[in-house]
């Protein structure tokens, strides 16, 4: 076992794990929405084309879809990093490649979440959930550097 591999508990694996499930959410939430504005079209007085100004929400449907499904990784790779490491096989390769994944997502999440009705919990459902990752990711630094440094 690698140095400062047991210096996260258990449960926060499990807490990582559900709090990146809030990518799905906002993705799942955003084709929700893209979808009503699909359906319930709002007419632009002289736009004669086809779909008119719905085009947009014609693509994201589909895109959103796309996406909430791809974030499901997110949680299987938490949930396969809390079974690696109650075996006792290292799992810091796991940890900060799910944070990196994370903190890329983000990226694109967190103007579809501010975007959305009540935005703000969408972004910061996120926020929170890169925020726990990046912290689970550099616990073992910090535990080094505490050690390094006590008297």
């Amino acid at each position: 076992m690698v140095a400062g591999d047991r210096a996260v508990g258990q449960a926060w694996f499990g807490v990582a794990a559900l709090a990146s499930g809030a990518f799905s959410v906002v993705f799942v939430e955003a084709a929700r929405v893209a979808n009503w504005n699909v359906e319930h079209p709002v007419p632009v007085p002289g736009d004669d084309s086809p779909g008119g100004g719905n085009m947009g929400a014609v693509f994201a449907v589909p895109l959103f879809a796309l996406l909430a499904i791809v974030c499901l990784l997110f949680p299987l790779l938490w949930g396969i990093t809390a079974i690696r490491r109650r075996r006792g096989r290292p799992v810091q390769e796991l940890v900060v490649t799910s944070t990196v994944l994370q903190g890329v997502a983000l990226l694109l999440a967190l103007p579809v979440a501010s975007s959305l009705p009540f935005g703000w919990l969408g972004a910061t459902a996120l926020t929170a959930a890169v925020l726990l990752a990046l912290g689970i990711a550099l616990e073992p630094l910090w535990s080094r550097h505490r050690a390094a440094t006590a008297p």
